[in-house]
């Protein structure tokens, strides 16, 4: 069921669905965002980038402040920083998609799906493909969410606050996250040991991503590493002599296994 109007302005008056919310954005069964006041500019790299490069990734964008307004150029796409802080219930999801007076100048938002539990703020693709050039600037209502109740609550362990959710209550000014989806999954080395990915964290002096993961096995000397994100997913011949399993990465995801012992983990 989509939530209409009446029942979208009394759950924004206790902070919910949108915690700063502003009652003239109510529509009849949508609610209207709003440009902040940042736009992260996306930087043209010389070689391909991978998706699991965390610094890469982070180094693709150029925050800049749109208090002045900025011009997207034709062909342009940049990501639009929003100032709406989402609140959702666990039984209340949200779709993001683009207003009819901004597709019929040519400017294409992309759609996003908000899960139930979600809170914190979000940014959103914008690509402009008229031959036109626009300018953004701050307090525009760029884009509208439509809630929609679920047939039933969801369980406080599938919401999407918990602590794995890979945007939640983030700032996503300042980080990549695609490191954030390996957490609690099962890799494989290529000699052939099995491993459990616990954690991610920064190292303090080089700033860089590091894999906190333990085996699955029996060891006498430790039972938990650490190995820079790079190196542990980086790229090896899968002709070499060691690489007993033939698989082309230092550590590969093992899906039917992951889902076996999370399964387990969570019963002990």
């Amino acid at each position: 069921m989509v939530l209409g109007y009446n029942t979208i302005k009394k759950m924004i008056s206790k902070d919910l669905l949108i915690e700063n919310a502003n009652n003239q954005n109510i529509k009849s069964s949508s609610y209207d965002i709003t440009t902040d006041k940042y736009i992260l500019k996306i930087k043209k790299n010389q070689k391909p980038i991978s998706f699991i490069d965390a610094q890469e990734l982070n180094n693709m964008y150029e925050e800049i402040n749109i208090t002045e307004g900025y011009v997207i150029e034709p062909g342009e796409t940049i990501l639009v920083m929003l100032e709406d802080i989402f609140n959702l219930p666990n039984n209340i999801c949200g779709f993001i998609q683009g207003r009819t007076s901004l597709n019929c100048l040519g400017l294409n938002i992309a759609t996003q799906h908000l899960h139930p539990g979600f809170k914190g703020k979000l940014n959103i693709s914008v690509t402009n493909n008229s031959v036109n050039s626009y300018i953004i600037t701050p307090k525009i209502q760029i884009a509208q969410v439509v809630f929609e109740k679920l047939d039933k609550k969801v369980k406080n362990d599938k919401l999407y606050s918990d602590s794995k959710a890979v945007c939640h209550n983030k700032d996503i000014r300042k980080e990549s996250m695609i490191y954030s989806d390996y957490i609690g999954k099962v890799v494989r080395h290529f000699k052939g040991n099995y491993y459990y990915i616990q954690d991610i964290c920064m190292d303090s002096e080089t700033k860089e991503y590091t894999i906190i993961y333990r085996n699955l096995y029996d060891r006498e000397d430790s039972n938990v590493w650490a190995r820079p994100a790079k190196m542990f997913f980086e790229e090896i011949n899968s002709n070499r002599k060691d690489n007993i399993t033939k698989q082309s990465h230092r550590f590969e995801l093992v899906n039917d296994l992951t889902i076996d012992y999370t399964k387990q983990n969570k019963n002990e």
